[in-house]
């Protein structure tokens, strides 16, 4: 007969796989709302320099808000911007005191996270961000649109501009595949058969053809500079590539220095007007 602290052992360890198998079974069933951290956020009162833009999908409302503090006539530079894992763009437009006159900023909550309603999903958020691109597009017509992307948005950054012309890609702490990303965090799961949302950056930065930047964090223990790097090491085009001193993933757009980084980017990405004959 088995002993006590046999059956113990045998109790813990049943329990044990139990519970690795009720995870397995939430990230296979939930991993939309997993992955983009879905979950309301309080309140963010915002300005009037601000408007707000929303559109329908399944579920309810995916809003947004556009910056443009001295209306669209004086607006000659558009951010569209896409954040990172649970991110509340309202907290963010918290910093564009760093931006100069002449530039504006756009953004939307993924489906389910902060404001916006709605199931969160890659194919989903690559949607809302076209839609978001063309209704800008329409809004301000003589505007130049320049892409965005933080962290797990850089993933939906670069599809969309694998699809849209833009003025410039501005890409922060990214990575190659999410895959591989999740793959560290979480090393007993096997994650190469329960992810769906892969944003595989390394398959779509091939099609984007816009001049671009990526921005490091000096230290990241979210996205390792090694993952950075294997995308940059893919890039089509050439890249230019900066690091934030003193900065981390979590703190980078908290930091003047991005924002700095950002402009300086968009302005030399302007092709000059043609001399007169």
């Amino acid at each position: 007969m088995p002993s006590r602290a046999f059956r113990i052992a045998l109790s813990a360890s049943a329990a044990a796989i139990g519970g690795i198998a009720a995870y397995w079974a939430l990230l296979a069933t939930r991993q939309g709302h997993i992955l983009f951290k879905a979950g309301k956020l309080p309140v963010v009162h915002l300005s009037e320099d601000f408007s707000t833009y929303s559109h329908t999908v399944p579920g309810g409302l995916v809003r947004g808000y556009v910056y443009h503090p001295r209306g669209e006539e004086a607006l000659q530079d558009l951010f569209i911007y896409f954040a990172g894992r649970g991110e509340d763009v309202r907290a963010t437009a918290k910093a564009l005191h760093w931006l100069p006159e002449g530039f504006g900023f756009a953004a939307i909550n993924y489906r389910g996270v902060a404001d916006s309603e709605g199931h969160p999903s890659e194919l989903a958020s690559v949607q809302d961000a076209g839609q978001l691109a063309r209704h800008l597009r329409r809004a301000f017509p003589q505007t130049r649109l320049h892409v965005v992307g933080r962290s797990l948005g850089t993933g939906v950054a670069i599809q969309l501009v694998a699809r849209q012309e833009f003025a410039s890609l501005q890409l922060i702490t990214p990575y190659d595949t999410l895959l591989e990303v999740a793959k560290r965090r979480f090393p007993l799961v096997p994650m190469s058969l329960l992810l769906r949302h892969r944003f595989d950056s390394l398959s779509h930065c091939k099609e984007v053809a816009a001049k671009t930047q990526v921005l490091l964090a000096e230290r990241d223990d979210v996205v390792p500079h090694e993952r950075s790097h294997k995308l940059i090491d893919a890039w089509p085009t050439p890249v230019s590539v900066q690091t934030i001193a003193g900065s981390d993933h979590h703190d980078i757009m908290r930091t003047e220095e991005t924002w700095l980084r950002l402009v300086d980017f968009a302005l030399t990405s302007v092709l000059p007007e043609p001399k007169a004959a």
